[in-house]
């Protein structure tokens, strides 16, 4: 069992390594708008995931979630949380499936090196945003609710957040207010203001930033 779990947890590591380029291509000036309609989208998602809804007394969350591989290793599975970024907004439970390549990289990849992994993909509404800013609100306490729901079917220690832009930015805030919470986490161009680095610190990170986020030069970014 000790070493399945090593396998599972190098594996996961293996695929935040591996979405890099997917979510560097996903920056939001270079990115090109899909060929599927939105009803494609609808139909490959309810092909692969769960629709459900959770309600809180911050709001409802639209998620979509799946159970990959679920007798390929003993023990409760691991846990893996996509953030979409701003396009993916709404309650239609699809849309966060627009323009997300790295969703499709991260289910393959999983699929295919048979992990036994919980997939979720909740959907934030229109209006909102995952960490919030000067006007407006974190909308992330219904996520910690969503991980709250699924907390005693699966490894609380093989936790796993991924997010670009927007769900970068939800990211950071997560890590930032939950330390300790995920094993590894992976943000793409995603940008929280008031960010603790020593609580960030606390979890394993990788972080891009696209070469044409902006007009600003790399050499603005702090290391």
């Amino acid at each position: 069992m000790p070493n399945q779990k090593i396998q599972l947890m190098r594996k996961l590591y293996s695929l935040i390594l591996m979405c890099v380029p997917v979510f560097i291509g996903c920056s939001r000036m270079t990115f090109p708008w899909t060929t599927n309609s939105q009803t494609e989208y609808a139909i490959q998602s309810d092909d692969v995931y769960e629709a459900r809804q959770l309600k809180t007394s911050s709001g409802t969350l639209p998620y979509r979630v799946a159970h990959l591989n679920p007798d390929s290793l003993p023990g409760e599975p691991a846990l893996v949380l996509y953030l979409h970024s701003a396009n993916g907004r709404g309650n239609d439970n699809t849309s966060q499936f627009q323009r997300q390549k790295a969703i499709g990289s991260i289910y393959n990849y999983m699929v295919e090196h048979r992990m036994n992994v919980l997939f979720l993909i909740p959907q934030c509404p229109s209006g909102q945003q995952w960490s919030g800013n000067r006007n407006l609100p974190s909308y992330l306490e219904p996520v910690k609710k969503l991980l709250q729901l699924y907390a005693d079917s699966t490894d609380v220690q093989h936790r796993y957040v991924f997010g670009a832009s927007m769900g970068g930015g939800g990211v950071w805030r997560l890590l930032n207010e939950c330390p300790n919470t995920f094993a590894a986490a992976f943000v793409a161009s995603g940008m929280y203001r008031n960010i603790n680095p020593q609580m960030a610190a606390q979890t394993p990170l990788f972080v891009t930033v696209g070469d044409a986020e902006d007009d600003r030069p790399k050499e603005g970014f702090r290391t």
